[in-house]
Order: structure tokens, then sequence, then C-alpha cells
């Protein structure tokens, strides 16, 4: 380097810098924490006198005269820069005899080379250079603005036979090389030459370390094998001579390839420079298959696991010279990152289980993560992954993290360890969890905008290739009787990813495992905006584990919620937690216990009340319901209990006075609204219930329950003109609402004209086709139109789609009991559902035997339900009809009490009375 000028510019006043002064030169190795030594000097000047506002202008000249690459000329060089320059001036001259080629790239592709006198010049002079933004997942070939090159080389062939000689001698072994013997060791070690090859990779990597040498001409010659060998480190050129000598000594055809690691997408589209290459690896052949082995690597074993890198390109180094070859990147077959969530839930759905959760990291994701980890102390690692939780889950705690490296596997595993408790949830049909993290969810890119709006037709680059796998692993109670998963195999794929998910339970443990591979490094704009679309569109459904519906709490859903020493308001939360898992008989005991130490708590008692609900015991309810509203008789909560029991037991007029307490002291209240909306309703006082439906709906618009209200108050009240105009004004909303299309269906039926409201019903199909609810009233309305084959593919589909599951399965059976069709099809799926346990679905299976006139079983599974629940009136009006079919005329009474509970109960038996209107009572 010649210094020509240091010059401080103040105002009008230039000032020589080098006036008494001179240079400091440093040896100063900027990277020795990397390993690398570069031999740059520095030159170091500490100019007298500067001050704030002072422009320091430099000149100065590098001499090269090329080197081993002499007589070869070339020049890289960018307008790149991470600040805004005011003023930035390139000239690039060249004698006119010497054959340069060059490509300068956008903005600059349009400047002019120059002749000026015998030289060619090429020159760029531009003010207020601003920085380059790029998106993060613009493939490197649109990042490369304001890129310069020159080269006097012809074709890709001419860098690739310069550079062939140095790497052939390098890789030349003495012929007293100790690497003979290694050789001969790998060689009689192993059998075949795939093993050999990653013998001898693995020796390289393992027992050389890394060090990068730059000094003078070290930027392109190797340090020879066996001084690589003897020292025992090398860089990125000596290990692969290294690598070669033993390869070649083991017969394995190999090569020295360049490759570029940050730009070598888009290398074929660029003049031949030896600039753009900073790393170089080995390209080998065995049984027709090509590898590609970077000594720099680390914990590479088998070949079959060695991935190809991502440089794109690759430029073989060969003595007749070799072109461009592309490095194949197939999608990857072992995931690069697994994930194993594991719990132990066999000691109930509820207790605290114990939990298992690895993190698996292979191949180059091993060898980084454990150089991250290792460096951290094992109590800062755990205190690590706790900061990194949800600090809102307090059902989760960590014991113990782990950390074990495979060598032989080049996996690296974390695991922690700890308790978690499942998020189980009440659902028809037995309680249900969904499996996190189990949804097929393809990763999209952002829609480039604002700052990044110009690149916005331009790809997406794909981490690739890359494969990702998690896995839920849940050891269920009881060796997973009665258990099932919902929602199982599935594959999906676009552009750039292929999705697939597994589910099964084998041996009690249910498992669930999503794969995501990358199928290409990038995708076009146009699928990447498909791809965002069908992600916004489309219903990403998880896996779901269905606990059996009759189960029953554990003595470790239990132990969890023991009394000890809570307070009050701790055991009245720790109840309701267990009712709502269906521990009613659990809660009722902390509630005994509660009151016992409360007598006279409020909350307590109608807690209790609501669990004696649960639990039949209607007077006990009662009492505590009562004794609640007494202690306070301004609780409206208790005043509504009051009324929810009068209603079940069918005391409408009792239920309506305490509703009513309940509104003066609460307007608006939703429970108390709707239940004494029923009340009138009941009592046939139509005008007032009428007149509640629609307060409710005023108040609490989200809610179907005050649409259903008034459309079956009108129907009763055969203002049928004014219901069809809501049903339309509904059905121009929200073609798909249930509630409004089962009061069409029920008009249309009214009116002896059920095939009218067939339209309707297909344009909801249209709008939302996995709707089973609409699905069956197409089904009952096909049937009730006389098409008597579309309704039964209506219940096969409906069928398909329940899969098993009993409360889908009640659906159907009571639809097609209800309308006497198919009835021998529709008690199988009874008798599948009422295996459930449940009131509703016994119920269901008693109406399919009483249309098929077995009255003697229908009564049996009437009272089977009517012991679970006592007041369930279908059940009380199918076991009416029973017993008076058997000739027993107390029938009439259980009928009776069942039209005071429910008024339209007889609307279910119209299919059967119509048959046997004999048993009418």
């Amino acid at each position: 380097m010649q210094v020509h000028a240091i010059r401080i510019i103040r105002g009008d006043q230039v000032i020589d810098a080098l006036d008494g002064q001179t240079f400091e030169v440093l040896r100063r190795e900027s990277n020795l924490e990397q390993s690398m030594l570069d031999g740059t000097l520095t030159a170091s000047l500490q100019p007298r006198d500067l001050r704030v506002g002072d422009i320091l202008e430099t000149a100065f000249t590098i001499h090269d005269t090329g080197g081993v690459l002499a007589p070869h000329r070339e020049l890289l060089t960018s307008g790149a820069s991470g600040v805004t320059i005011d003023r930035y001036r390139l000239r690039v001259s060249w004698p006119e005899d010497q054959p340069v080629r060059t490509q300068v790239t956008a903005p600059w592709s349009d400047l002019p080379i120059r002749r000026v006198g015998r030289d060619r010049v090429f020159e760029v002079d531009v003010t207020d250079l601003a920085p380059d933004r790029f998106p993060s997942d613009l493939p490197a070939r649109f990042q490369m603005l304001r890129i310069a090159q020159f080269s006097d080389f012809q074709d890709w062939r001419a860098p690739s036979r310069l550079m062939a000689p140095l790497y052939l001698r390098s890789s030349t072994l003495e012929e007293t090389s100790p690497l003979h013997a290694e050789i001969e060791r790998i060689r009689s070690a192993h059998s075949t030459d795939v093993e050999r090859a990653a013998a001898a990779l693995r020796l390289v990597q393992d027992q050389v370390r890394y060090v990068a040498l730059s000094m003078g001409e070290g930027g392109y010659v190797p340090t020879a094998a066996d001084e690589v060998w003897r020292s025992r480190f090398g860089d990125c050129k000596g290990k692969t001579v290294l690598l070669m000598a033993l390869l070649r000594g083991l017969g394995i055809e190999a090569e020295a390839a360049m490759v570029s690691t940050q730009m070598g997408d888009g290398l074929p589209e660029r003049l031949p420079l030896v600039s753009w290459f900073d790393h170089v690896i080995v390209r080998a052949e065995i049984d027709g298959v090509t590898y590609w082995m970077d000594g720099t690597g680390a914990g590479d074993r088998a070949l079959a696991d060695l991935p190809a890198p991502s440089f794109r390109w690759a430029l073989p180094v060969r003595e007749d010279g070799a072109d461009l070859v592309a490095i194949d990147q197939p999608p990857a077959t072992k995931p690069n990152l697994e994930t194993t969530f594991q719990v132990d839930a066999s000691a109930g759905l509820d207790a605290d289980s114990p939990m298992v959760v690895t993190f698996a990291y292979a191949g180059d994701m091993a060898v980084a993560v454990r150089s991250q980890i290792g460096a951290i102390p094992r109590d800062q690692l755990q205190t690590l992954m706790l900061s990194m939780m949800d600090a809102n889950d307090s059902t989760t705690t960590i014991d113990g993290v782990d950390t074990h490296y495979d060598d032989d596997a080049n996996i690296f595993r974390m695991t922690l360890r700890g308790k978690t408790r499942l998020a189980w949830i009440n659902n028809s049909g037995g309680r249900l969890m969904a499996l996190e993290g189990t949804a097929l969810i393809t990763p999209t890119g952002d829609e480039r905008r604002g700052l990044f709006a110009a690149f916005k037709d331009h790809p997406y680059a794909i981490a690739h290739p890359f494969m990702m796998r998690a896995v839920t692993r849940v050891t269920l109670p009881e060796e997973g009787r009665g258990f099932r998963l919902e929602g199982g195999d599935q594959t999906i794929e676009d552009a750039a990813y292929r999705l697939s998910r597994t589910a099964r339970i084998v041996d009690g443990v249910a498992e669930a495992a999503v794969t995501q591979v990358s199928l290409t490094h990038e995708m076009s704009a146009a699928d990447m905006a498909a791809s965002r679309k069908r992600a916004e569109t489309a219903t990403a459904t998880t896996v779901r584990l269905r606990a059996p519906a009759d189960y029953v709490a554990t003595a470790g859903d239990r132990a969890r919620l023991d009394a000890g020493d809570s307070d009050v308001d701790e055991l009245v939360r720790r109840a309701n937690q267990l009712r709502q898992i269906g521990d009613a008989a659990g809660a009722a005991a902390l509630l005994d216990t509660a009151i016992e130490r409360a007598p006279e708590d409020g909350a307590a008692l109608k807690a209790r009340a609501m669990v004696r609900l649960t639990l039949r015991d209607y007077a006990g309810a009662a009492a505590d319901f009562d004794r609640a509203a007494e202690l306070d008789p301004a609780d409206a909560a208790a005043a509504t209990g009051q009324g929810r029991l009068a209603r079940i037991e069918g005391r409408h007029g009792e239920a309506v006075v305490s509703y009513s307490v309940a509104l003066r002291l609460e307007p608006g209240n939703f429970e108390a609204l709707a239940g004494r909306a029923a009340g009138y309703y009941h009592l046939g006082r139509l005008d007032r219930a009428l007149a509640d439906y629609r307060a409710l709906k005023s108040a609490h618009p989200s809610s179907s329950t005050g649409l259903y209200g008034e459309l079956r108050t009108l129907r009763r009240l055969q203002r049928t003109d004014e219901a069809r105009a809501l049903i339309d004004e509904r059905l121009d909303k929200e073609p798909a609402d249930v509630v409004a299309l089962t009061a069409l269906v029920r008009l249309s039926r009214d009116q002896g004209r059920p095939a009218d409201a067939l339209a309707a019903l297909d344009a909801a199909l249209l709008a939302a086709p996995d709707a089973d609810g609409v699905l069956t009233l197409r089904a009952e309305s096909r049937q009730h139109a006389g098409d008597s084959e579309g309704a039964r593919e209506d219940y096969d589909v409906l069928r398909r789609w329940a899969a098993g599951d009993p409360a889908l399965l009640n659906n159907i059976c009571w639809s097609m009991g209800v309308l006497g069709f198919d009835l021998e099809r529709a008690l199988a799926d009874c008798e599948a559902a009422a295996e459930a346990g449940q009131a509703a679905f016994i119920d269901s299976r008693g109406m399919a035997l009483l249309q098929l006139d077995r009255f003697e079983e229908a009564r049996a599974a009437y009272e089977e339900a009517l012991a679970l629940a006592p007041y369930q009136s279908a059940s009380l009006y199918g076991r009416g009809l029973a017993r008076r079919a058997l000739g027993d005329e107390a029938g009439v009474e259980d009928t009776r009490r069942a039209l005071a509970i429910d008024i339209d109960t007889e609307e279910k038996f119209e299919a059967f009375l119509a048959r046997r209107p004999d048993i009418r009572p």
C-alpha cells in the first residue's frame, strides 16, 4: 500500500495531516477468536487537531502483482454500503489490448466503457448513494446490485485449470508420510468404499482443527496434506487436500471443488472470477453417486446422512478445466430437528402428569446448538428454559434439564423433565383435548409492501433442504380403553413444502406426529400468494384425543383436589373444577367440607346446589338454593338457581316467579330472561314469551337462543308470515344458520310442502360443506319429500363423518328414529352411541325400539334413561307410549308429566302416532 495523502478539510482550509506525523504499523488479527489468521497489517495514524465537523480525506494505492493468479487479472467490487455515501466514485482502467470482460449490475449496467488513449475505462461517479435494503427472504441473486466485475477469464474452465496444479501438488503425499498407515488402517477396518470415505472424512473433521490461513498467498495456495497432518490444523484448502489424499489412497475418485458460501445463487450468469469463491470442499464419486464432503464440518458420520450443501454451484478443480456443476439438493430424508413431547397421564386426565420434552438436533444443527448450549452452566440452562415458558402457564413445571451428544449419530439432544396438567375440555360424547402443534399449517412469507414493495414479484428463498418433525405421545389411563383419536392421517403439499401427519393409539399410548419437509430452495411470488390465500381460508384441524363418555375420575384426578387446609373460596374453586371434569361426587365432598367450615357461605351453597342437580338430588339442590336466597334475598344467582330447578321439574309457574325476581335484581341476566321466556311458553302465555325472547335477542345478539324462541313462539301463534320473514332475513346474512333452517324445515312440513326447504338447505351446504347439522336437516327433508334414496345417501355421509363419535352417531340415530326411517340401521347407530352411557343417547335407542314396535325393550330403555335423567320429557313420553302399547294405562300419566315439562314433546312422536293412532293418549 502506498499512501499519497491524508488531508483535513475544514471549510476552505486544507491541512496536510502527514506533516510531522507517520503511521505506526501493527499486526492485528481481527478474527483470531474464529480461528482465522489473515496476516493483515494495520497502519494507524491519529491526526493532530482533528475537530468535529472536519472532513478527513485519504488517498492511497494498493499495488498487487497478482501472486499465484498472475498473469490473470480480475476485479470484483461493490458499491453497497450500510450508510448513505455523499459521493461515490469508481474508476477502472486496463490496456485496450488486454482481453478484459466486464459485467456491471443495475443500476449501473448501462454505463459505457470509454476509450481513453490506449486504455479502456469504466467510471462511476454518483452522489447521495443510499444503502440497499432487501427482504430477508429474497434470493441472493436479486441482491447483486451495484456489482462491477472485470476478468480476463473467457470461461469457467480457465480458473479451474489455474487452480488445479496447486491442489495436485499439495494433495500428493510424501513417500514416508504417516498418512499411508492411516489409509491402510481405514481400508482394513471397513469393507466398502462408502464406509471408507466416511471414515476418512471423520478423521479430517475430528483430528485436524480448523484454522483459516489467508496470509500472503495462503488465500489461494493450500498447505501440503502432510504438513496439515503434522501440525493438526488447517483451513478449508488444507483439509480439502488432506481428504483428497486419503480418498485417492483408498482408490476413491475425488477432486477439489470451489464454492461460494454466500453468493452461489445465480453464479452461472456472472463472469468467471476466482473472487466469487470463499470456500473449497471435496467432490467424490462412489458407485455412481456424487458426495459433497466438507473437511471443515463437524460430526458427519454416514455418507447416506450427508446432506448436499446449500451453495447451489461448485467449480471442480481439474487440470483440463471444468465448468460449473449444479449441486443437486433433494428433499431431506431425516429430520434436522425432532421435538418429542411425552406425557404420562396414566394416573388420570386431570392428575399432575410427568412430562419429558426432547429436542433432537441433527447434522450441522447438532454442532451449532451443542456449541451454544455447551457454554451455559446447567443451573443457568434450566433458568433459561423456564424463562422461555408462557408466564401465564401455571400448569407446567420444569424439574431438570439434561443434554447428551450422540457422537456416532451426530445428534445433540436437550431433554426437559417436569410435570404438566393436560388441557381437557368437556364435550358431548366425552371429554376432549386438542394435541397442540398437530394442525398442518404451510409456512408462508408476508406479502412485500412498503419499503420492499419493489420486490413483491420476486421469488421467496426457502431454507432447503430441511425437515422438521414434532411428536406428541400421551400414555392414557386404563391402558387407553375407550379413548380414540379424531382428525387423523393427512398430507398437504404446495410448491415449496410437504406436510404430513399420522395419529395412532397403540398399547395405551396416543401418538401424533407432524413432519414438515422443504421441497425446493425457492418459491415464486405467485405460488407464495396462492399459499397465503389457502392458509387464510383453510380450516387447519388439530388431532383431538377423546376420552370415553363414561370416563370416571381416577384417584389421581381427585387426589389433586383433596380438601386439606384450603379456605372456603379455594374449596369452591376446586370443586367447580371437579364438576367440570365430571366428578360430581368429588365436588360434593369438597363442598360439604366448605359448608361445614362456613355454613352460611352463599357461594358454597350455590355451588353445592349445582352439583346436587348433577347428582339428581333435587331436594338437596332446592334446600341449598333456598338457603342461599334466604341468606341474601338480593342474590340474583340464587333466584336463578331456584328458577332452573323449577323448570327442570316442570313447575313453570314457580320458575317464572323465580326468574322474575332474578331479573329485578339483575336486568338482562341471560339465563333468567331465557328461562322466564321458556316458562311463559310452556304455560301457554305466548305473548309474554315472545316479548321475553325478543328482549333476549336484543340484549344478547350473539346468542341464537332469542331467535330460536321467537321463531317457535311465532309458529305456535300461527304467525307464519312473520316467522318466514325472520328466517329469510337470517339466511340472507348466514345461509347455513341451523336455527333458521330448522324453523324453515318445520314450517315447510306444517304447510305440507317439505320439499320447499331443500333449495335453502342445498345453498347452506354449498356455503358450509361440512355442516353436519345442515346435512341432517336435508336428510329429514328429503325423506319427508319422498326421496328416501337421497335421505339414505345423506345419512351415509353423516355416518362416515361420525367415525364412531357417539354424539354424532346419536344425532343420526335420533333423526332416523323420529322419522321412523331405516330403523334397523338407526338402531345399530343407537346401540353404538348408547355405550357412552348418556341419558340422551339411551333415550334415542328407546325411540328406535318404539318405532320398531319392540315395546318391552323400548320401555326398558326409557326407564334406563329416566334413571339418569328423571325429568327428560322425551323419555317420559316414550315410556308412556310403550306402557300403553303393553296394556298399561298408567302410561297416560307419563305422557301428561312429559307435556307438563315440555309442551312440544308430542311433536317428536308424530311419525309413530300417525302409524299407531290407537296408542295416542
